[in-house]
């Protein structure tokens, strides 16, 4: 066959679906088009479903002295109390103007928290704790009288069905209806505090515990896993599986009508709404399974606003979040380690080592410093060879500023198309290597009414100097003939909050 012949067989291959996430389990030939070899600091986009760059931070409250660990948000109060490294509590108002110590952990093992009434009840291996009216409560046991069984080791606190419950060993306890320190079990009174033993003899000891509605499933470590229905006294404990593991407080999430729980080797989600009543677990991280058992110690937390459920390491600087809209998973990478996160409304707002930040989707810096973003997609192997005719890529850029970006297939490179307004040097009028010419000429101020568009206007809008930019698709394109054995696509940049359209570009194997 001659070559022009081979050449009237063009294709045009497009990347635009990244829904299906990371695939870090098979090479990057044996993916599926819509998953990702590499995804980093990238997301899915609620509104288009399209790929797009994580966002960036805002400090909100530093404290290069303390070495924090969990972040809790009070509800009922509308404030944040963080715990460090020395087990003290902190208060904090959500804009971080007031911080302040409000008393000390009573326990060292992992925090778990609930809202309850007029605060919010903290376990963390000690005696409970609530915090309300600014105080730091301990719920102790009263030693001097004999019929107060108020537990004193709790590592983990949920509130359900109006009572408080805890759990040690493998005995799950609840206080009275209504009363926080009502533990005393009285026989003929159904609403006083009630306990159970959950696995009995089976050799493992409570790891976590998710509550449903009237449903809740409680873990062990031996990775027997147990459904509480009803309330008391009709309540009803069954075993679901034994195979089902979570490693600890803060390993399982609850998601609607699903639970996910992480275990040593996987990330598994359970129905508890299954019409025959017959609860099956089912992995889901089979994609990254090999990252998911290098995983060490882990907090699961659902982030409501972007529909995530974030797998925070506290260790790393990155670590893998779910997309709950499509089950794939990506990678995000801040420039410090994020060691816990939590929403309020629509904000989120992440906690560091040193202090307090919040999620800002207008651009793509940490800690001053720009953030990286890097994908790449299937890798194309053909029988023979492919040769690259020409490349597209279709962005939308939500920035005005320069950004780095760069988008390669095979080995063609596209530079970002950018908006012109990052060409601007704000307000500098001065010469660059003895140039006559000014970056950019200052405009005068517009005294007639037809003006241009608002995006294409310097004026001050309300003493605001930002300028406003058109949400329009920028394409870069190259027609080339670069040939090779196989065509990697993908791409890579730096701090320009960015949508991608999509990558296309025609091939033919010769």
């Amino acid at each position: 066959m001659r070559l022009s012949n081979k050449h009237a067989n063009v294709q045009t291959i497009e990347y635009r679906d990244f829904s299906g996430g990371l695939n870090t389990t098979n090479a990057a030939e044996m993916i599926a088009m819509n998953e990702l070899a590499r995804a980093v600091n990238v997301e899915i986009d609620k509104s288009t479903g399209l790929l797009k760059t994580c966002c960036g931070t805002d400090k909100v409250y530093a404290d290069e002295t303390k070495s924090y660990r969990y972040l809790i948000y009070d509800a009922i109060e509308g404030i944040f109390l963080l715990t460090d490294a020395d087990q003290k509590v902190y208060s904090m108002t959500t804009d971080g103007k007031t911080v302040a110590q409000v008393g000390v952990l009573t326990g060292k093992d992992a925090v778990s928290h609930a809202a309850w009434e007029d605060g919010v009840l903290i376990a963390s291996g000690g005696p409970l704790q609530y915090y309300h009216k600014g105080t730091l409560e301990t719920i102790a046991r009263d030693v001097s009288n004999a019929s107060d069984k108020t537990p004193a080791e709790c590592h983990g606190v949920f509130v359900k069905d109006g009572r408080v419950w805890v759990y040690y060993n493998d005995e799950l306890h609840c206080s009275a209806v209504g009363d926080e320190h009502g533990w005393t079990q009285t026989s003929d009174d159904n609403s006083s505090a009630q306990w159970l033993q959950v696995g009995y003899k089976d050799g493992g000891k409570i790891t976590g515990v998710c509550t449903l509605s009237s449903d809740t499933i409680i873990f062990k470590s031996n990775q027997h896993a147990y459904h509480l229905a009803g309330k008391f006294p009709d309540w009803t404990l069954s075993e679901i599986g034994r195979t089902i593991g979570c490693k600890g407080e803060g390993c399982c999430v609850s998601l609607g009508n699903t639970v996910l729980a992480l275990g040593l080797n996987m990330l598994q989600s359970i129905n508890v709404t299954d019409t025959y009543g017959d609860m099956q677990a089912a992995e889901v991280s089979r994609k990254i399974a090999g990252d998911v058992r290098a995983m060490g110690a882990i907090k699961l937390r659902y982030i409501a606003p972007l529909n995530q459920v974030w797998m925070l390491n506290g260790k790393l600087l990155s670590f893998y979040f779910l997309d709950v809209n499509g089950g794939g998973f990506f990678e995000r990478q801040y420039n410090s380690v994020v060691m816990d996160a939590q929403y309020v409304g629509d904000a989120v707002y992440i906690l560091k080592e040193h202090g307090v930040y919040r999620l800002n989707s207008t651009h793509m810096t940490d800690d001053g410093e720009e953030m990286k973003w890097s994908f790449q997609g299937r890798t194309l192997v053909p029988q023979n060879d492919y040769l690259i005719k020409r490349v597209r890529a279709d962005i939308t850029p939500y920035f005005s500023y320069y950004a780095e970006e760069r988008f390669r297939v095979g080995g063609v490179t596209l530079f970002g198309m950018l908006p012109d307004s990052s060409r601007y040097v704000w307000h500098n009028y001065g010469q660059i290597y003895h140039s006559r010419v000014p970056i950019a000429r200052p405009r005068g101020k517009r005294l007639y009414i037809n003006s241009d568009e608002v995006f294409e206007d310097w004026d001050y809008i309300y003493k605001n100097d930002t300028y406003i930019k058109s949400l329009n698709c920028y394409r870069a394109e190259t027609r080339c003939v670069n040939r090779l054995r196989s065509v990697k696509v993908g791409g890579y940049g730096a701090g320009g909050m960015t949508l991608f359209n999509g990558i296309s570009f025609d091939i033919v194997e010769v």
